[in-house]
């Protein structure tokens, strides 16, 4: 079953967050509860980002079918920025980006993938009292747009392989069809690396295209 078949639209819900107006040439520190901190600075027509989480928990406790974390900017006008994806690594949560927003809040919520068009009701951290003094104000934010229950999560085996696959494209080509061989890919099928180079971008493209479909199906209704 597809992605698409799978989701079901609901009824919105909505989580406060801090909206903040971001001086210019300066940094201001907000605080992502629960025990997450953020760095903001603006630099003329762009703000930077900067987000440190020192012990995050799997996206999965959250959902079965949530894979990982999706960092959200949130205007004065309520309109939702997908920033990108939270990188976890050994337990700790690292993010750097940067928006033309110079107003916003920010929350982080745990998806299905890295390139959804809407957040899901999983909201692992949110923007809260800064702690620089800057012009702010509390909002809602509209989140849980998709339900996400009847999707299966990932099998360990799939993991395992990419996992995997990533890690044989470090070896010779000898080495690579052995250990491609081992976790499932024929032999001879590509070079060292292809699993990224080839998969990875064609399994983007599938799911940019599931978006634009799911938009364009909304904008139907």
């Amino acid at each position: 079953m597809s992605i698409l078949s799978s989701v079901l639209v609901l009824a919105l819900t909505t989580v406060n967050l801090d909206v903040v107006t971001v001086p210019l040439s300066n940094e201001i520190k907000i605080a992502l509860t629960p025990g997450a901190r953020s760095e903001i600075r603006r630099e003329g027509t762009v703000t930077r980002i900067k987000i440190d989480i020192d012990r995050v928990a799997a996206p999965s406790t959250l959902g079965p079918a949530f894979n990982t974390y999706v960092v959200w900017a949130m205007s004065p006008e309520g309109i939702l920025d997908n920033l990108g994806e939270l990188e976890v690594k050994g337990g700790k949560g690292l993010f750097s980006a940067t928006t033309r927003l110079t107003q916003f809040g920010l929350f982080i919520t745990a998806e299905p993938h890295y390139m959804v068009d809407q957040p899901s009701s999983a909201v692992a951290y949110r923007s809260q009292i800064p702690e620089t003094d800057v012009r702010r104000r509390t909002m809602p934010a509209e989140v849980g747009t998709y339900d996400y229950s009847q999707l299966k999560p990932v099998s360990s085996t799939g993991v395992h392989n990419y996992r995997s696959s990533r890690r044989c494209g470090a070896f010779s080509t000898n080495r690579f069809s052995e250990c491609a061989s081992g976790v499932g890919r024929p032999r001879g099928v590509g070079q060292p690396g292809s699993p990224v180079d080839i998969l990875w971008p064609t399994a983007h493209e599938a799911i940019r295209w599931s978006q634009r479909a799911a938009a364009t199906a909304r904008g139907k209704r």
